[in-house]
């Protein structure tokens, strides 16, 4: 595998923050006069596209959103990282690394911030940084861009269907956590296939 640098999603990748997300959607639909919904949907319909995305379903605005993503930040205390992560970034220092995740950045301030994770990273893209947010390519394409590193030459690592998609309509390389055809269980299983 020819790879040069490495972006990361963030959700579900480098943390588990289902619930904080599953959480903050919940009480923004009651907040909202909407009824909640239970995990296995949130899982199905609502997790991977943005927050944007999710609340248009209900006819939600841009007032819903800011609330949700106030209610996530509040939520911050039930993100827990995954297994190895600091000592897999620090092992991944030979390639640029990078993120692209559908989080605003405010949000990714709060965890990021939280967890120290900054000083991993050369470049991270976050919802705010392009028009269009995952499944659409562009903050692969605008990442690779800023780490000057040829789209093919880059690994995407992600967790959800439209990680994929994004990845496949950049022409960039893509390991899924879980997912796809080429997968791993977690993020401490790609040093045997980047290191072979």
């Amino acid at each position: 595998m020819q790879v040069d640098a490495i972006v990361f999603d963030v959700d579900g990748v480098l943390f588990d923050s289902f619930e904080s997300w599953f959480l903050s959607f919940n009480q923004t639909l009651e907040e909202f006069g909407k009824s909640p919904v239970d995990r296995e949907t949130y899982k199905k319909i609502f997790w991977g596209p943005s927050v944007e995305e999710d609340l248009r379903m209900y006819g939600l605005g841009k007032d819903a959103v800011k609330v949700a993503l106030r209610n996530q930040r509040n939520n911050v205390h039930l993100i827990k990282l995954h297994e190895k992560v600091y000592e897999t970034l620090e092992f991944l220092q030979d390639f640029k690394l990078g993120v692209a995740t559908n989080t605003p950045k405010i949000n990714l301030d709060k965890t990021f911030n939280h967890f120290d994770l900054y000083k991993y990273f050369k470049v991270v893209m976050c919802l705010d940084d392009v028009k269009r947010p995952k499944p659409y390519p562009d903050m692969i394409l605008k990442a690779s861009e800023l780490l000057k590193v040829p789209v093919e030459r880059m690994l995407f690592v992600g967790d959800t269907a439209s990680d994929m998609a994004a990845a496949k309509s950049a022409g960039c390389q893509f390991i899924g956590i879980k997912i796809g055809d080429k997968k791993v269980e977690g993020i401490k299983d790609l040093l045997p296939i980047l290191y072979s």
